[in-house]
């Protein structure tokens, strides 16, 4: 009784230290696989952010630049931007967005500023609530 007791236990604890890494290494590539992925979707969120809100900036900007100035080199830069714009900015901006860029091209000065500064500040909203 006594050798069997002793070999059993024996077995028992050789099988134990070799599932035992396994277990641990399993569990540990599992967790690790899980950080991972949220480091990704954090980095994708993240850049995701920046670049809409890049947009958003660049779009006041080339938009304000084409109002004050309006040359052949900012209504390109602005063109540029206007096509970005429509894509990224929620739809309920869009109609906003078309009637300035129409007075921005019928250069009508005074309706283009009235309508940019109407603009600003719900864009200004969405950049804050980002």
């Amino acid at each position: 009784m006594k050798l069997d007791l002793t070999v059993t236990i024996t077995a028992i604890l050789g099988i134990a230290a070799i599932i035992s890494p396994i277990a641990t290494a399993l569990i540990n590539n599992h967790h690790q696989l899980k950080l991972k992925k949220l480091e990704y979707q954090h980095q994708e969120k993240e850049s995701t952010f920046f670049y809409k809100r890049g947009i958003y900036e660049d779009y006041l900007k080339y938009a304000g630049k084409c109002i004050a100035l309006p040359d052949h080199n900012s209504l390109q830069e602005y063109g540029k931007i206007y096509g970005l714009a429509l894509i990224y900015f929620p739809k309920e901006l869009i109609p906003d967005l078309e009637e300035l860029d129409l007075a921005i091209h019928d250069s009508r000065l005074g309706g283009s500023t009235s309508l940019f500064n109407e603009l600003a500040p719900k864009i200004r909203a969405i950049l804050q609530n980002m």
